[in-house]
């Protein structure tokens, strides 16, 4: 049975519960981005809202001609954007070290990981990579199954050093950009796709152990050796790695400056209360507040309700996913349906998690709700896939 939907007999059935989720989080967002106009001394924020909408629009007629492609193709195509890719990635760093000088490859807070293109916007070559590279994960997971003798680490091993074959290139370039948010994304659900295609149990406990030994051996060292963190992290006292977990571990001390964001976000959303403060009231600003601290946003005007509302609309989508995966057959797209779970349930619990001070902050939006054309589109590639098993699994359950 071919996998293209133009060409199958069978009925296309929408989900129309994710279809609700993902223009319910648009709308959310839109609020979001209104609201954040006076935390960034902006005084209209229509052209960002008229953006975005534009942004749903073109991102909804693409999943449509996506699911009309079909998922086979979906799955070819993502070799050659692979290296058109890794072309503009690798460009983009030229710029950084100065090597190349264009208007196209701005520094945006310090990062040159935009094309500004002039009366059209910015597009972020990294956040198509981040799906490409679940694309290319699915195919080589299915190869490598269909292909491995036994549950040996050997075959686990290989699996591994297939996946990173891809994945390392474009990764250290993301990285050299600088930007460290999206490379944490990408090894995030990698991870999760290697620990769930049916690899040795083992293997969860041995890079678990490891990312927590990284994770709390940082904080260990920040309290009790800060001379050798700062080794670690370049040996400059200027590090923005460095920079972020001191405003991040303490925030009320650094709050004038590498705290400065988290300290604002947090008190404006602390004395939100249960309903929020009147709309647009400005406690205390901080910056990128319709990106990366738009559920700040969201929290400070509509208070422990509204936030509870957004935390149970994002969690909705990885559920939703989740089911969607759990119950098709279809081996490739349940990979792929995989890495796109593991890469949105790390967004939420990131973003959520850095905006309350949890977890660090990286520079992580929160899908479909932060503004932003380049992640929308990027996401609608995994979610025509996504679509597609959903109208597979009702057929199969017609006959």
């Amino acid at each position: 049975m071919t996998n293209h939907i133009n060409e199958s007999k069978r009925t296309f059935h929408i989900d129309y519960f994710l279809v609700f989720i993902l223009l319910l989080s648009g709308v959310v967002g839109l609020i979001g981005i209104h609201l954040s106009s006076p935390l960034n001394n902006l005084n209209d924020s229509k052209s960002d809202i008229i953006r975005q909408t534009i942004w749903f629009i073109i991102s909804t007629g693409f999943v449509i001609t996506l699911i009309k492609l079909g998922t086979d193709r979906l799955f070819t195509i993502a070799y050659p954007a692979y290296y058109v890719l890794m072309v503009l990635l690798f460009i983009q760093v030229l710029a950084r070290y100065g090597i190349i000088n264009t208007s196209l490859i701005p520094s945006i807070n310090g990062a040159y990981a935009w094309y500004v293109i002039p009366k059209i916007g910015s597009f972020q070559p990294s956040e198509f990579m981040k799906i490409i590279l679940i694309f290319i994960s699915a195919n080589i997971i299915t190869e490598h199954n269909a292909e491995k003798e036994g549950m040996y680490f050997r075959e686990d091993f290989m699996l591994m050093i297939k996946m990173a074959r891809y994945a390392l290139p474009p990764l250290i370039l993301i990285v050299l950009q600088p930007d460290s948010g999206i490379p944490i994304i990408i090894l995030f659900s990698l991870a999760v796709m290697f620990f769930l295609s049916g690899v040795r149990r083992e293997w969860f406990i041995i890079i678990g152990s490891l990312a927590a030994f990284l994770f709390f051996g940082i904080i260990f060292l920040y309290y009790n050796n800060p001379i050798l963190l700062n080794k670690i992290f370049g040996g400059n006292a200027q590090s923005y790695r460095l920079n972020r977990f001191y405003g991040w571990l303490d925030y009320e001390k650094y709050s004038n400056d590498h705290g400065h964001h988290l300290y604002n976000a947090i008190s404006s959303l602390g004395t939100a209360g249960w309903t929020g403060h009147d709309l647009k009231t400005v406690i205390l600003q901080y910056p990128e507040s319709q990106t990366d601290f738009i559920f700040a946003v969201l929290a400070q005007n509509f208070g422990f309700i509204g936030a509870s509302f957004v935390i149970i609309l994002a969690f909705s989508l990885d559920l939703r996913l989740t089911w969607i995966a759990m119950r098709s057959d279809l081996t490739r797209e349940k990979a792929l349906i995989t890495g796109a779970i593991g890469m949105l349930i790390f967004q939420h619990a990131q973003n959520i998690g850095m905006v309350i001070g949890v977890l660090p902050i990286t520079g992580i939006t929160l899908p479909f709700i932060s503004y932003g054309g380049s992640s929308i589109l990027s996401y609608m590639l995994p979610f025509s896939v996504a679509f597609y098993m959903y109208s597979e699994i009702k057929n199969a359950h017609r006959h």
